[in-house]
Parts: structure tokens; sequence; C-alpha cells
């Protein structure tokens, strides 16, 4: 039979052990949360989508909003990436799927000068442009590979259509594991009734929502 001596110093080693690696798990929970990187994901602030028409469009006010948050996430060095839809002349690769909203008429190209991101919002040479043809820039794009090797865990999302492009980004981000941040007054709807919808029905169930003054405030307390 063992001593009580040798008894009580096994003990006492497993304790240590145990110990040991409770503070370990901390230290590396600590360096997850350290490791947290966001960047801004802008959908499609282009002239012939986001270009205010009147004093009165409400997309002032959504580039009033996106500007400030983009502001701080270059301040803090945080990557702004833009997404850029395109459509070809001919309609080569246009969805063709039926839907009980099918226009008359085939899509219009995006003539160059329409096409082209706002430039009161960027891009600067740093930042990342992303060519898209579909609604969400997951789909048939580099996007994910510039994410990965970008180590970018938190998405903050902002743009043009909240019921449309915005909500299939995030709804794909999510899939994806990742972390996204909807910012309400970053974006616009189709109509007020569907960007409320959005915001009140889907984006709660795959993202945080926040004012652009909220993730402002984040990113501030991030860096």
């Amino acid at each position: 039979m063992e001593s009580k001596g040798l008894m009580s110093s096994r003990a006492t080693l497993i304790r240590r052990s145990m110990t040991c690696r409770k503070q370990a798990l901390c230290s590396w929970n600590g360096r997850l949360k350290m490791a947290e990187r966001p960047a801004i994901l802008a959908i499609d602030f282009q002239e012939a989508i986001a270009r205010p028409s009147s004093p009165k469009d409400p997309r002032h006010k959504v580039l009033a909003a996106s500007q400030a948050v983009i502001r701080q996430a270059r301040m803090a060095s945080v990557p702004v990436i833009f997404t850029q839809t395109l459509r070809r002349s001919d309609h080569k690769g246009a969805i063709t799927a039926k839907t009980d909203r099918d226009k008359r008429q085939p899509p219009s190209s995006t003539p160059k000068d329409l096409g082209e991101i706002l430039p009161e919002l960027g891009p600067l040479p740093q930042d990342l442009v992303i060519p898209k043809y579909q609604w969400s820039p997951f789909y048939a794009t580099p996007l994910e590979m510039f994410l990965s090797r970008l180590h970018i865990t938190t998405i903050l999302l902002m743009g043009i259509a909240t019921n449309l492009a915005v909500e299939s980004t995030a709804r794909d981000a999510y899939d994806r594991n990742y972390h996204c941040i909807a910012i309400a007054d970053a974006m616009m709807g189709t109509t007020p009734e569907e960007h409320r919808f959005s915001l009140t029905y889907v984006f709660p169930r795959i993202s945080q929502v926040m004012t652009s003054t909220a993730a402002i405030a984040w990113l501030v307390a991030k860096h």
C-alpha cells in the first residue's frame, strides 16, 4: 500500500497540473479575444445605386453614417472592403430563374461611370474592391480568400439594399461563422418597410444590429 505521504504528494501534483491547465486555457482565451480582427464590408455604394437624387433623398443620411464609420476604421487601420456589382452588356451569366417579381425586360448593363464607387467614400489605395455579379460577394469572388489571409473574424456591414445584397451577404457570412455587425443607419432598403423588416426580423438572428455611433464606439474600444 502507498504511504500517506506519497498519496498526498500525488494529490498535490494533480492539483498543480489542473491549476496550470486552467491558467493556460484562460491565457489562450485571452489571446483569442485579443486576436479579434474586424473589417468593413461596404456593399454596392455605386453611382447608379447609392447617389442621392434630391436634397431630401434618404441616401444622404446613409452616406453620412457610412463615411463616419469608414473614417474611424481607417484611423484604426481596420481593412475597408468595397463591393462593386457589375453586369455584362450582352447579359451573359445573368440569372434566368423565374420569380414573382420578374422584370418584363432584361437588366441593362452597368456603364462604367454609373458603376463606379462613390468618391466620397473611396476606395483609397489601401482599400479592397470586390467585383461581383450576384447579390452576395461571397459567391464566385476572392472575398473569402482576402478575409482568411487578413485573419478577419468580424464583419461590419453597410450598404444598399438592406433586404437584398446586404442581407444576402450577412446570411452567407453567418453560415461561414463570421461575427457580423449590421450598421442600421448605414443601410437603405428597396423600401422603408423592407428595410425595417430585415433589421427587425432577419438581422437579429444572424448578426448584431447597432447604429453608426455605436459601431464607431465599438471600433474605438477594440483599438
